[in-house]
């Protein structure tokens, strides 16, 4: 029983040994390395073969290795060897007698050296010192004579050295030009002998000065830093970081890494983790230029620094003006763009206003006002406060006609004008100011010719210009644009401007939706009643209301904040199935909405873990052209 149960165990702890070995050899990171491994090895293979077919259609190559080869069989051969042999058994020879020769002048300098200090010394004694001199004479002659002995001995013997020098020198000559040629073919043999040598190991990037950030990042990034991997033909995990000069020389990874500027977990192996999406991790990284909006962690502004994807979004945030609503510390107060509502009622249809407050891209697919999360009852209620409250009697012209008879006139002044400058009509045009395709059915005849006018009387920071029409021109072309009217049967709905309980829920939809934030409204006062996003990015997840949708990939929904605040920018009404959110829907594109997303996270991190030493410090005029003289 005892043997049954050792043998079950061993058997038991081999397979677990075993397991342990393929998990350990079967890690995410490690394909990631093979892979990599085996594409570097392909892609430097095939950069030989390429050199190598050059080196084929190459004449000065060619000449080179000829000449080469005419040399070293020339060098080789029985006489040249025959040659070299005489001439360092010559040299060997003279070696030796120059040895002999400086050895022998030296032993003679030593005996003039002791026989100028005996005379010194006879001399201070005051005896006659003249046959040591006499002897001194006699060995000054004769060191001279050594001396012109080694000259002549050691000319022999750099004449023997040269003479061999000279066999070889024609076969060096040669052979540099041709390692000069074949220096890169050299370079990619040892690249590639060190790349099959390369461990597959975890690499890292420790940085205590920066918050003792751990990096893995270049684990599995592992073209990340070198060059000839930009192609997008490459698996984006094999692919060199865009814009390297910029972001990687000017970054280096040593000094600051990859999740600084990425986010994400750095010290994990496995791309989900590393990526960050994963519970409890609250900086899952940025995707693709989500990136810039980092770049506010060092640099005040982001002017001149390439963060151009930042500045889309902060260009988008202005034009949506999404400060209307929301409050960020330090950005600029808030400003209307849209038209003042105080003589709506002079202007709009009750059936086309009712269908704009429902939606503005029914009747303008481009329209710069986003939509609200409104139903049909809730956009009469609005309609009926604004028309109820606003003043009807707007413009000097009263019940304007417009004069069939006059419509191609009208168009003529229309081109003339150059109205087709800033407005389209059904798309063709520019669109500077809203496309007039549908204009008919939005307001009247008389309010149009007194618009046409003078647009400063309705709307006093309008862009439009008076054109100075004559009232002839300016009835013409209102007679013009009763042509281009919106076939939509509900245009026909009518309003009850006396029904007290509607304007009033109106009253308080338009203060609930903000909607006195962006236009000016009678018995309304606009203010920024939205979430403050000072700071957003650092509130505590459990203040976000995600309603059910807490976690569902299908919809790109997780439980975090980037998540959140994505999907608010994208598809503000994707968390309404718990409770009805008031944000309105402004129909971003991807890239808008990754632009948007991009700015509001850099204004709203809280970035005062970044140590000061990689704050961004603007450099002076004599710094910057030494920098340059660099």
């Amino acid at each position: 029983m005892r043997f049954r149960i050792f043998v079950v165990s061993s058997v038991i702890l081999f397979i677990s040994a075993l397991l342990a070995v393929w998990v350990d050899f079967d890690r995410e990171w490690k394909h990631y390395q093979r892979d990599f491994k085996k594409l570097e090895i392909a892609k430097t293979l095939s950069e030989i073969e390429e050199l190598k077919k050059s080196f084929d259609n190459d004449p000065e190559y060619k000449n080179l290795e000829e000449e080469l080869r005419k040399e070293e069989e020339k060098i080789n051969s029985k006489e040249t060897l025959e040659k070299q042999k005489n001439l360092e058994e010559k040299i060997k020879k003279t070696q030796f007698e120059l040895y002999v020769a400086e050895r022998e002048a030296k032993f003679t300098k030593s005996k003039i050296d002791a026989l100028d200090y005996q005379i010194a010394k006879q001399t201070n004694i005051g005896k006659d010192v003249s046959s040591i001199e006499a002897k001194k004479l006699e060995l000054v002659n004769k060191w001279e004579e050594q001396k012109k002995y080694v000259q002549e001995v050691k000319q022999k013997y750099d004449n023997l050295v040269n003479e061999k020098n000279n066999i070889f020198k024609k076969y060096k000559e040669i052979k540099s030009k041709y390692e000069d040629k074949i220096a890169k073919l050299d370079m990619l043999n040892k690249k590639l002998d060190s790349i099959h040598k390369r461990p597959i190991k975890v690499e890292q990037i420790l940085i205590p000065q920066l918050n003792n950030t751990i990096d893995r990042c270049i684990t599995c990034h592992q073209a990340i830093n070198k060059d000839g991997f930009e192609s997008k033909e490459y698996p984006k995990v094999f692919q060199t970081h865009p814009n390297k000069e910029l972001y990687l020389v000017k970054h280096k990874v040593e000094e600051f890494g990859c999740v600084v500027c990425h986010q994400g977990q750095g010290i994990a192996t496995k791309t989900n983790e590393a990526h960050g999406y994963v519970p409890f991790w609250d900086k899952p990284m940025f995707e693709g230029k989500q990136a810039e909006a980092s770049c506010v962690k060092c640099h005040k502004t982001t002017d001149n620094i390439g963060a151009d994807f930042f500045e889309k979004g902060r260009e988008l945030v202005n034009t949506s003006n999404c400060f209307a609503c929301h409050k960020i510390d330090g950005m600029p107060s808030p400003m209307k763009n849209g038209p003042p509502l105080l003589q709506a009622s002079s202007k709009l249809n009750p059936g086309w206003l009712i269908k704009w407050v429902e939606n503005p891209r029914h009747y303008l697919p481009k329209s710069k006002m986003p939509t609200f999360p409104l139903s049909n009852e809730d956009a009469r209620a609005i309609s009926t406060y604004i028309l109820s409250s606003s003043d009807p009697n707007y413009g000097e012209k009263k019940n304007v006609v417009p004069k069939p008879e006059l419509a191609s006139e009208g168009e003529k002044v229309y081109q003339a004008k150059g109205c087709a400058s800033c407005h389209a009509i059904k798309g063709v045009g520019a669109n500077v100011g809203p496309d007039l395709g549908r204009i008919a059915s939005k307001t009247n005849p008389t309010w149009l010719f007194n618009w046409i006018k003078n647009p400063r009387t309705y709307h006093p920071t309008t862009v439009m210009p008076n054109l100075g029409l004559t009232d002839q021109e300016t009835l013409a072309v209102v007679s013009y644009l009763q042509k281009f009217k919106w076939d939509n049967p509900e245009l026909n709905q009518t309003l009850n401007l006396n029904d007290t309980k509607s304007i009033e829920k109106g009253k308080e939809l338009i203060k609930a939706y903000g909607c006195a934030s962006c236009h000016n409204i009678v018995g309304v006062e606009g203010a920024q009643n939205c979430p403050n996003l000072t700071n957003e990015m650092e509130k505590d997840i459990h203040k976000f209301d995600f309603g059910y949708s807490h976690l569902d990939p299908e919809r790109g929904v997780y439980h975090i904040r980037e998540s959140y605040v994505f999907n608010k920018i994208k598809n503000p009404w994707i968390y309404n199935d718990f409770v009805k959110g008031k944000m309105p829907n402004f129909w971003f594109t991807d890239e808008q909405a990754n632009a948007v997303y991009t700015y509001i996270v850099g204004m709203t991190t809280n970035n005062e873990n970044i140590p000061s030493r990689y704050i961004y410090k603007e450099k002076n005029v004599e710094e910057s052209n030494e920098e340059v003289r660099k």
